[in-house]
């Protein structure tokens, strides 16, 4: 049983089906009678067919009048939260133990975490990216460049390394699809930046964390299955533009000019050498949503939006 008491926050976007599968899966691991749920439905248009979610769960529904986004729509349910924990979980998520125990553990006995988080794979148990190194210009590069599956395969080595022994990963974010924080925590960075309307909330946040003196951490030998993008299989174009908007937001926060201008310009390197790869990486629907939504972020990148 979690002893402490702990409100897990979903942000639903046209993920009816997805967010009541993941809110069953917590019936067989969890004992959730200390746990409430805030579901913000950001698809204001239309409302869960009844019978679909939990009914015996503890759930409060916020319908805001517009979609805010992933940042806005978290920071409105912590607002109205009174729990001494919060987890921001996505509605493609499965939750297949109880991780939520052995962490708030870990967080009381270390008053210097920050975000902390379980390891996420797919669901055939296949090891998925969910944690990194602090965000930079570093990262900016290998990303244009597409050298980045180097250093995801060097984190995925220390991961993998320390899933038998259960020893925390100290890093630089995790990823906000399953994390897990103290609320005080949360509100004394300011919470989401609310700038990002979809990516590199996550990223964003646990840069504040690491700024005002906190440790992030990854617990290899806690899993949570994600689907990854379920919700995102029919707008891959949406998929790539908010992503490379929230790099030039991200840069903006957070680097030096120079390096903004930098890093701009490796990205719009990148982003050609994608839209000429994008006919040899992708088919049918996804390949042609992809090419858009790199076409759009060349013309956000070179001003012209």
């Amino acid at each position: 049983m979690i002893n402490q008491s702990i409100n897990t926050i979903y942000v639903s976007y046209n993920s009816q089906v997805l967010l009541s599968e993941s809110l069953s899966s917590f019936h067989s691991f969890i004992d959730c009678s200390n746990l409430k749920f805030f579901i913000v439905n950001n698809d204001f248009s239309s409302s869960f067919p009844n019978g679909l979610l939990c009914k015996d769960l503890n759930i409060k529904f916020l319908t805001p009048s517009s979609n805010l986004g992933f940042a806005k729509a978290n920071n409105l349910a912590a607002g109205q939260s009174d729990s001494e924990y919060l987890c921001f979980l996505n509605p493609d998520t499965l939750v297949k133990q109880d991780f939520f125990t052995p962490i708030i553990d870990f967080i009381n006995s270390h008053p210097e975490a920050g975000a902390c988080a379980p390891a996420l794979e797919y669901d055939d148990g296949s090891y998925q990216s969910s944690a990194g190194n602090t965000m930079g210009f570093w990262y900016d590069f290998l990303e244009a460049t597409m050298l980045i599956s180097f250093s995801r395969k060097r984190q995925r080595n220390c991961i993998e390394a320390l899933a038998e022994s259960g020893t925390p990963l100290k890093v630089g974010w995790v990823s906000g699809a399953c994390m897990i924080i103290k609320k005080n925590v949360f509100d004394s960075i300011g919470g989401f930046t609310e700038n990002y309307f979809l990516n590199y909330e996550d990223i964003d946040l646990c840069k504040k964390l690491e700024d005002a003196g906190y440790q992030n951490y990854i617990f290899p030998g806690l899993k949570c299955t994600h689907l990854d993008h379920k919700s995102f299989e029919s707008n891959f174009e949406l998929l790539v533009y908010t992503r490379y908007e929230s790099r030039l937001i991200y840069s903006s926060l957070h680097y030096s000019a120079v390096k903004r201008l930098l890093a701009r310009l490796i990205h719009l390197g990148g982003l050609l050498l994608r839209i000429v790869l994008v006919n040899f990486q992708y088919h049918g629907k996804e390949r042609s949503g992809r090419r858009t939504g790199y076409l759009r972020s060349l013309k956000l990148y070179l001003g012209l939006n």
